[in-house]
């Protein structure tokens, strides 16, 4: 895009190449005619062949791998029926992994769009915000702390600027930045003018112009190098995956023992070879890959459309186990529009006047908009104000009194440096000229600033700032905080420079400050955060209240929300300070709130809670935040806040609202609730199977089933009914049971809980001696093998019909379950129910099956046996609910 080298080549030849206008940034013209020239801002993902991998990833599954063997044996040894039905068998389940694979990649893919990040530029002489991808070569980029870099820029402005380039060069450390020229071949982690996209501002401010976009980015280049963008599985994939090996290896090793015990008794190879062949496919759980597949599609989709993006859906299940919610105020648990309530300066308090219209109060506002560094354009659709909610609340009210900041810049007040707000230093300053001064404002902590002042404004002029009238401006604080208002200061002092001085820049607190107000701020509180609170609570997790706000609006937020109990006292961030560990985490579980906290403290708060058995998820949305979002066990940024803050998150809450954090708990605890289902479910029936065959072996009996009969069941009977748990409903005690703390033991717990294993245990013990039994009993009478298998055959596939009546709820009775409320169960059961009597009637598919006529006392007896597992399955639930 550029032919000399943007890092070492001087900024003006940099400029010229690029045919930029700093004054005025490109034309919406020539912006549209560079896009069509180099195209999107994106790195896109290739499609090519994409149908075919997910074929190929479908009969990579250990599972399916059994079928593919248990197929090639089946041909070797010229037993096509068995082979045939096998085929099916292998078709049925890549067809039907292969479109849940399509469903959930489309998931997938509305997660990661649903983050479309923007970029604030120049265009026309206006200061725009466009989605990232629409940005070209020559555009004027604005960098501030916690927002991405866009493209590849040069910088021309930097200004405390320190960006994290590890998505790039893997160090974590940012990287100050600088506008002066690199050596020719300085590699790119020492290209210190510049600024590459995927990277993140980690603090101060800076401009750059774009030199390159797209796959012309360091970034696209790599990844157009690399041309595979891998896709990572989540834990309770991975978690699937390890009890996919550990059957395959047990089945393994069973199939052999047979295989070895069977030849040493002077058995046929090829018939051994069937009957290793028959275990194998009993013992697999076929539908098992599918069925994941489709509990993660659809739990994804769900906490998606409820307004969560969870970077992977064990997140999920882990704030289902946490012990302590860290929330934040603005934004989470308030609505996050700010509002300018109230203007208070000296004579205006006097005056009982916190209106606009108290002179005083006009310049207390035109002060406050000169140092805020929000911004607005004008769009077809009204103004639209940018930037934190503060201050855009400072701006929105600024034009509403006819006060511009474009205005002012260009009529008197011209800005000539300014310092973004930080958490740690507590304040943001702009220098400007002011007439016939230059004054430095500063705009942030109402009681650092009050403490930095010695002067007052008044009508035009600084007074000392006596006594009486510094508790005159606490006591109107202390008076609307309490009745949940927000409030910063604003504070200036004359300058002779052109710069914001170095001991300002340095964190160094000025002193001798004139003392201009203070600016009230209202939120409204989200209607529904008092239920979600009363329902984490319900879940057994403790809500705890971690601000930044002044204590009187803490507690008279935590109040209304039902946080703060009667009797909690907000603990400060100096309080904090002030606490040994243990002292710290007896506060936390003593008291609700927390106010005046700084990021470090909220980090150490969370290390402190962690260390000591406790699960902590905590929000967050500012730069600072990230370091306690990654020492949380679940760090929740919300959707409005830095990319920063979003990078370090598990759990990205897309509307800012405390209701998608419990929506999530609930969500995650059904989609791991419904695969433990699937998983019980499909074990048990398979189990059985191996207690019946292995039974008859044992004894040198015939198989009681053929491996196409076992096939039928496991694929069409079972795989049917496997598949609609993925749309089971929340049990109703999903919010109301206590959190599992054993979040960091082995992946396998997350399905195979102990009391999983135990209904598995039992019901597959008495089911399979009842049907091995039944096998043997009618043996005895004299039944023909080829009717005793086609009773077995429908016992089985009745078993799972019944079974997945009872699996549906694990935790009730099945007389308490509501069975219609999921549909895709009520028409997987038709359906089964319907092939079962086509498999037992159609000529064709009862000789592919090897099937005879059943009598009518074989269908009673079926029907009674089916029911008589329905009651095994009541009370192996009931005996692990009484223990």
């Amino acid at each position: 895009m550029l032919k000399v080298a943007p890092h070492s080549a001087p900024i003006e030849d940099v400029i010229r190449a690029m045919h930029v206008n700093l004054g005025v940034g490109l034309t919406e013209k020539e912006a549209r005619e560079k896009i069509l020239r180099f195209g999107e801002n994106s790195i896109k993902r290739s499609t090519r062949f994409r149908m075919l991998k997910i074929v190929f990833a479908q009969l990579a599954s250990p599972l399916v791998f059994i079928l593919l063997i248990a197929g090639g044996a089946t041909i070797f040894l010229e037993e096509y029926l068995d082979s045939i039905v096998i085929s099916v068998a292998l078709l049925v389940n890549v067809v039907v992994g292969t479109f849940q694979e399509g469903r959930a990649s489309k998931v997938f893919e509305a997660l990661a769009n649903s983050q479309e990040q923007t970029a604030t530029l120049l265009r026309d002489r206006n200061k725009v915000v466009i989605p990232a991808k629409e940005v070209v070569p020559g555009d004027i980029v604005y960098l501030e702390g916690g927002k991405a870099v866009p493209a590849d820029l040069r910088l021309i402005e930097a200004e405390n600027l320190s960006i994290n380039e590890s998505a790039l060069t893997g160090e974590w450390i940012a990287t100050p930045k600088e506008i002066t020229e690199s050596p020719v071949k300085a590699p790119i982690n020492e290209q210190k003018n510049m600024a590459w996209k995927g990277t993140i501002v980690s603090e101060g401010f800076g401009s750059g112009i774009v030199v390159a976009t797209g796959l012309y980015t360091q970034i696209g280049q790599i990844a157009s190098d690399t041309e595979e963008i891998r896709e990572q599985s989540t834990p309770l994939q991975k978690s699937v995956s390890h009890l996919a090996r550990f059957l395959m290896i047990a089945i393994g090793v069973a199939t052999i023992s047979i295989l070895v015990l069977g030849l040493s008794r002077g058995e046929p190879l090829s018939e051994m070879i069937l009957i290793a062949i028959a275990v194998a496919v009993a013992a697999m759980p076929t539908g098992l890959p599918a069925a994941v597949t489709v509990v993660l599609a659809v739990a994804m989709e769900s906490i998606l459309k409820k307004g969560g993006l969870v970077k992977n859906l064990l997140a999920a299940e882990t704030l289902g186990s946490t012990t302590v919610i860290l929330t934040d105020k603005t934004g989470t648990l308030t609505e996050g529009k700010m509002s300018l309530a109230g203007l208070y300066t000296a004579r205006s308090i006097t005056a009982h006047d916190n209106s606009i219209d108290h002179t005083d109060n006009r310049e207390l506002l035109t002060a406050a908009i000169l140092v805020s560094d929000a911004f607005f354009e004008k769009k077809e659709e009204g103004v639209i104000v940018h930037g934190r909610p503060i201050e855009k609340a400072i701006v929105s009210a600024g034009l509403e009194a006819g006060i511009s900041q474009i205005d002012l810049f260009a009529h008197g007040y011209e800005r000539k440096d300014f310092l973004q707000f930080e958490s740690k230093r507590r304040f943001s300053a702009s220098l400007n000229t002011y007439k016939e001064e230059r004054r430095l404002f500063f705009s942030g902590s109402p009681e650092l600033l009050l403490d930095l002042s010695d002067h007052c404004y008044v009508a035009g002029a600084s007074r000392k700032l006596d006594n009486d009238t510094r508790e005159e401006f606490l006591s109107v604080q202390r008076a609307e905080s309490a009745q949940g208002h927000r409030f910063t200061a604003v504070a200036y002092r004359l300058e002779r420079s052109d710069r914001v001085p170095d001991d300002v820049r340095s964190n160094a607190y000025p002193k001798g400050l004139v003392f201009l107000g203070l600016l009230s701020f209202s939120d409204q509180i989200r209607p529904d955060v008092s239920k979600q609170i009363q329902d984490a609570k319900n879940a057994g997790m403790r809500v705890v209240m971690v601000t930044g706000d002044h204590p009187e609006t803490a507690y008279s937020i935590a109040s209304e929300v039902g946080i703060a109990k009667e009797g909690d006292t907000p603990i400060t961030g100096r309080d904090v300070e002030d606490m040994e560990d243990d002292e710290l985490f007896d506060a936390v579980h003593s008291n609700t709130i927390f106010s005046r906290m700084l990021p470090k403290q909220k980090l150490r708060l969370a290390r402190v809670l962690r260390s000591r058995g406790d699960v902590v998820s905590m929000t967050g949305d500012g730069v600072n935040d990230a370091p306690a979002l990654v020492s949380a066990d679940i760090g929740i940024a919300v959707g409005s806040g830095t990319d920063v803050a979003k990078e370090a998150a598990d759990l990205i809450i897309l509307k800012n609202t405390f209701s998608t954090i419990t929506a999530a708990i609930k969500e995650g605890r059904r989609a791991v609730d419904n695969l433990r289902k699937i998983v019980a479910y499909l074990l048990s029936t398979s189990f059985s199977e191996i207690i019946v065959i292995g039974g008859a072996l044992a004894v040198g009996a015939p198989l009681p089933l053929l491996p196409s009969q076992i096939l039928w069941a496991n694929l069409i009977e079972e795989g049917l009914m496997t598949f609609p748990f993925a749309f089971e409903p929340a049990q109703r005690d999903v919010m109301t049971r206590p959190p599992n703390k054993k979040v960091h033991g082995k992946s396998a717990s997350l399905v195979l809980t102990s009391e999983i294993r135990k209904i598995m245990i039992i019901v597959t013990a008495i089911t399979g001696v009842i049907l091995l039994g039944l096998f043997f009993w009618m043996r005895s009478i004299g039944t023909p093998i080829e009717e005793i298998r086609t009773v077995m055959f429908v016992a089985l596939s009745l078993d799972s019909i019944f079974f997945a009546l009872s699996f549906k709820n694990l935790s009730e009775p099945l007389w308490k379950i509501n069975i219609l409320n999921n549909k895709w169960l009520f028409g997987a059961l038709s359906v089964s129910i319907a092939l079962l009597m086509i498999a037992i009637t159609f000529p064709p598919l009862k000789t592919l099956l090897s099937l005879s006529t059943l009598t009518g006392f074989e269908v009673m007896l079926l029907i009674g046996l089916g029911l008589t597992n329905l009651v095994t399955i009541e009370v192996a639930k009931h005996l692990v609910r009484k223990n």
